[in-house]
C-alpha cells in the first residue's frame, strides 16, 4: 500500500532526526539538550513528527548538515 503525502514525509523528518543524531554523535538525551527541548517532548515528536514546529525542523537541517526534502516537494526543500 502506497503511503500518503504526510506519512512520506514523518518518514523524512524521521530520517533527518537520525542524520543529526549519527552526524554529532547524540544520543536522544544529546540531541534533546542540543536542540533545547526536554527529552519527553523530543521522544514524542520522534513518534508523532507532524508535530515539531518549524524552528525546530530548522535546527534538525542544520545538525544534519542538509534541508528537509519530502512528499511532492522534490529537491525544492520544505522550510
Amino acid at each position: 500500500m502506497k503511503k500518503s503525502a504526510y506519512q512520506q514525509r514523518e518518514d523524512e523528518v524521521k530520517i533527518l532526526i537520525n542524520e543529526a543524531k549519527v552526524r554529532n554523535n547524540l544520543t536522544d538525551e544529546g540531541l534533546a539538550k542540543k536542540i533545547g527541548m526536554p527529552l519527553g517532548t523530543l521522544r514524542n515528536r520522534k513518534v508523532h513528527p507532524g508535530r515539531y514546529r518549524l524552528d525546530d525542523i530548522w535546527l534538525l537541517e542544520q545538525l544534519a548538515g542538509r534541508r528537509l526534502v519530502g512528499g511532492d516537494c522534490g529537491d525544492q526543500g520544505i522550510g
